[in-house]
């Protein structure tokens, strides 16, 4: 009889414990659908599992609409208005334009956003403190028929803004990156002038679109 009322026990804990998951990501995806404009900086951490060997990349974000948005480094510019991409490398001084390809399993810095945890499922690991804020630690998995980059995803959720602070993630070589985005901004206006790229007669262009 304990046993069977442990048993039981643990049953409703743990569909108690993914209403509480889902009620949060539900409440994730509510709070970037109604963002129009999003401004953040980001540190990057890539971890090569085949090489042992790390990379840090730190730049800024800009989204507007879920669609358009503007990363920049030191060493590169990707921008799009929604239709084309523009990716444009310091090194090689050369831009390439493409058209922004839906489902073709890359994987976009706009997802990192907008389209996590939404083809994933989520579970609850844990609750953390970090710098005086509260955070949810949150597992995705991907669905079944979701195919793509990211194998397997952790998120830092504030408890109070359920704006993403912090994701790690798993590709399918077992290479693990880590995405801190810091200084949040989503009331500043962005302008569409943004999201387009303007090429100086220097550079040189490779037109993908053709």
């Amino acid at each position: 009889m304990i046993l069977r009322m442990t048993f039981v026990l643990s049953l409703l804990i743990g569909f108690d414990y993914a209403a509480s998951v889902t009620k949060i990501v539900q409440k994730i995806q509510d709070k970037y659908e109604k963002i129009d404009n999003l401004s953040a900086e980001f540190v990057q951490v890539d971890q090569y599992k085949l090489t042992g060997s790390m990379t840090e990349t730190r730049g800024t974000i800009y989204v507007k609409d879920g669609v358009k948005y503007r990363l920049e480094t030191e060493d590169r510019t990707i921008v799009t208005d929604g239709e084309t991409v523009w990716t444009y490398s310091v090194f090689n001084n050369q831009v390439l334009v493409d058209r922004v390809k839906e489902g073709d399993g890359s994987f976009l810095p706009r997802d990192l956003l907008f389209k996590y945890p939404r083809d994933y499922f989520a579970s609850l690991l844990d609750e953390v403190e970090i710098d005086g804020d509260d955070y949810y630690v949150i597992k995705l998995d991907p669905k079944e028929g979701i195919h793509g980059y990211v194998k397997t995803m952790k998120i830092w959720v504030n408890t109070d803004t359920y704006i993403i602070s912090k994701i790690e993630y798993t590709d399918f070589n077992d290479n693990i990156s880590y995405f801190e985005i810091k200084k949040v901004d989503i009331d500043t206006e962005l302008a569409d002038t943004l999201f387009q790229f303007k090429i100086d007669e220097n550079v040189e262009v490779v037109d993908l679109r053709m």
